[in-house]
């Protein structure tokens, strides 16, 4: 089989070691040189997004599997626009699944949110998955592609967690009453994936998140805690040194529910909370 990521990054660097033994995988990047050294990808053959387009019949030759991470513009995804017609004719396609946002829901209340929520988002970010999304479910409707769309909440793992950021410039300790944040370790990602691949579920949509929503400074005390360093005091949401980002995850409050996924693929989450999560990350910083 073949799989191509569009966009090869942190998630497909996690879900390479689980399929590269049944996979031949290509993975498209924005640039070359490329920036970031991803560990796992010596079995990827790699390309610029430019060199992909100028070369897209040879390379979507025989792919079976499409994995898509690039973030859209304001016209919805940017591959989209570029390979509709290919992949309306790309008749060896089983799977092809678009990672999304659980940003799309917005603003609940902190009441707990499933895929058939209302979107309420107000972000521009989010308003644009939602249009590629909808770019993408129409081809399951009006031509039966094998799509997949997966919703993401925060990303942690090794080398990207708060651990990191606790050694930047960039933590301020914000705590707001019953604010609530979702979030899903980037290993429990790459087997929600390899479930999805190995039991296609076409035309679906799907929430991967851990099993415990909980507000950000709870992640954040933890892991000062576990660094035996003492914690900043708390600022408030309105203080200058929050940037604009911050403040707009801020004013969108909910619990993503991941129970359908759970029920449909028969998966469960390795990290069912960022305690898990983060005692195994904090072990890796002591090796």
């Amino acid at each position: 089989m073949k799989m191509l990521f569009l966009g090869a990054g942190y998630c497909t660097e996690f879900l390479t070691p689980l399929i590269q033994n049944k996979f031949e995988i290509i993975g498209v990047h924005n640039q070359v040189p490329f920036k970031i050294k991803y560990f796992n990808f010596e079995c990827v053959k790699r390309y610029a997004f430019q060199q992909f387009l100028n070369d897209k019949n040879s390379i979507l030759q025989n792919v079976t599997h499409i994995l898509n991470s690039i973030p859209p513009n304001d016209y919805g995804d940017i591959p989209f626009h570029h390979i509709k017609k290919e992949l309306i004719n790309l008749n060896s396609l089983k799977w092809l699944g678009y990672l999304s946002t659980t940003g799309v829901y917005g603003d609940h209340g902190g009441n707990w949110v499933d895929e058939k929520s209302e979107l309420r988002t107000k972000n521009k970010r989010s308003l644009n998955r939602i249009t590629a999304e909808k770019q993408y479910l129409n081809l399951f409707s009006e031509h039966k592609l094998p799509i997949h769309i997966f919703r993401l909440p925060g990303i942690y793992g090794p080398k990207r967690s708060i651990f990191e950021r606790i050694n930047t410039d960039n933590l301020n300790l914000i705590k707001k009453k019953d604010q609530f944040f979702s979030r899903i370790h980037v290993e429990d990602i790459a087997t929600a994936l390899q479930f999805s691949i190995e039991k296609p579920t076409p035309g679906e949509i799907f929430n991967l998140t851990d099993d415990y929503p909980c507000p950000s400074d709870e992640v954040t005390s933890y892991a000062f805690e576990l660094l035996k360093k003492k914690k900043p005091k708390y600022i408030e949401l309105s203080d200058s040194k929050v940037s604009e980002m911050t403040r707009s995850f801020y004013s969108e409050n909910k619990r993503v529910s991941n129970k359908k996924f759970k029920e449909k693929l028969n998966w469960l989450p390795r990290k069912k909370d960022y305690k898990v999560g983060l005692n195994e990350i904090f072990k890796l910083l002591k090796n």
